[in-house]
């Protein structure tokens, strides 16, 4: 190839059934804790008893979406997108194109949809922070070892959670009005969940108000603190078990099996603690800080690579193939399916579409996750025997490639 041969956007037959099949299953496991977020206060996502005594069913659906689902989908997605930052330098190189103007193009344009996100449709946007960071983590990208990005990923995560650790063990000694917002999140006031919930059952127009303070005081947060150390550390972490062809399933079956056992025992190992303490102390605030910032934060981890291991002996292995490929579909359409959830569920909760805000059980949530998922196995195979790439990854691509990308399949 020559220096002129132009960079084009991975067609089906070059993808990886892994990454789309993990992708794919990660859709669904966002949603299963973005749902709490949507439907309630934020509180209601990290404490079970932030409005009060739960039900038993409540409380049993709060620690199965607790241990299995929160924090580590987001995690898979963060790996998966440093995966992703590789594969396209890879092939840039393999094509001898420069890929560093691509990838600073698609970084711009996913910032873009994801203040539009942020602003007009759901304060919960991971996009932005996904974007600023994956500013530097390019850096690793090209000319560093496998061994440097895991890591440099893992010191950084370490870091986090050490820092977390140290702020929920010692945040009681923080004066209490600066302590004001982190108390709302964790054990909100009476008149805290009457403000959050009229924002949301009232007009468009307050909930717009809301979500752009939200944003702007949020952001540096995010993108800053968040952003460099558990989502850059996460992605490369994703960086160097794809350059160790871990994420393209190309180990073996007893690699695997290895490292799903021995991750799922190191997770679900602190989760198990972590659930003690919360059940100990009552779901009190400082015990509750050090679960969701701490403790589940540094399982998520662990929990997130049994699940790769999980995955990726689905990949080599020929069970319920059918079922399979639904799930790529829709790793594949990953980022329309991301939004359209949001658009979805704004709908049947926010004051604007059906109104449900506040007004549903942790259990009959989840039958509305299980409803939307199922819709989105039966759209995006559909959608991709159609179209090359769903609406708006193709979109995305037009922009970053600087030119209509081929969209429908002759």
């Amino acid at each position: 190839m020559t220096a002129s041969t132009p960079l084009t956007p991975t067609e089906s037959t070059a993808r990886y059934h892994s990454l789309d099949l993990i992708r794919g299953i990660a859709v669904a496991g966002i949603l299963i804790m973005n749902i709490y977020a949507f439907a309630n206060i934020y509180a209601y996502y990290v404490n079970p008893k932030a409005l009060g005594e739960p039900s038993t069913i409540d409380l049993i659906t709060w620690f199965f979406t607790h241990i299995f689902a929160d924090q580590k989908f987001y995690t898979l997605f963060s790996i998966l997108f440093g995966a992703g930052i590789m594969l396209m330098a890879e092939r840039a190189t393999v094509n001898n194109t420069p890929p560093t103007g691509l990838h600073y193009k698609r970084m711009f344009w996913l910032l873009c949809f994801g203040v539009l996100h942020a602003t007009f449709i759901w304060y919960g946007d991971i996009l932005v922070t996904y974007a600023i960071t994956g500013l530097w983590v390019y850096w690793f990208a090209r000319n560093t070892k496998a061994s440097t990005k895991i890591t440099v990923g893992a010191i950084l995560i370490s870091i986090m959670v050490a820092l977390m650790t140290m702020f929920a063990v010692f945040g009681g000694d923080v004066p209490e009005e600066d302590m004001k917002d982190m108390i709302d999140m964790f054990a909100p006031s009476q008149d805290f969940i009457a403000q959050e919930t009229t924002v949301y059952t009232s007009t468009y127009s307050a909930q717009l108000e809301h979500r752009i303070d939200f944003f702007t005081t949020n952001l540096p947060m995010m993108a800053l603190f968040f952003g460099l150390f558990r989502i850059g550390g996460s992605m490369l972490l994703g960086m160097g078990l794809y350059q160790l062809g871990i994420l393209t399933a190309e180990r073996s079956r007893s690699f695997y099996i290895k490292m799903m056992i021995l991750c799922f025992i190191a997770g679900f190992g602190i989760l198990a603690y972590d659930s003690f303490l919360l059940l100990e102390s009552n779901f009190n605030m400082s015990t509750t800080m050090l679960s969701f910032m701490s403790l589940n934060s540094f399982a998520a981890v662990f929990v997130a690579l049994g699940y790769i291991g999980l995955f990726c002996l689905w990949v080599k292995s020929d069970k319920f193939q059918s079922f399979r490929k639904r799930l790529e579909a829709v790793g594949r359409m990953a980022f329309s399916n991301y939004i359209s959830q949001s658009i979805i569920c704004t709908i049947l909760f926010y004051s604007h579409g059906f109104g449900l805000f506040a007004q549903l059980d942790r259990y009959q949530l989840m039958l509305i996750v299980a409803a939307i998922f199922i819709a989105q196995l039966i759209w995006s195979p559909w959608w991709l025997s159609r179209f090359r790439y769903g609406p708006l990854e193709w979109l995305w691509r037009s922009l970053s490639y600087g030119k209509l990308q081929p969209f429908k399949r002759s």
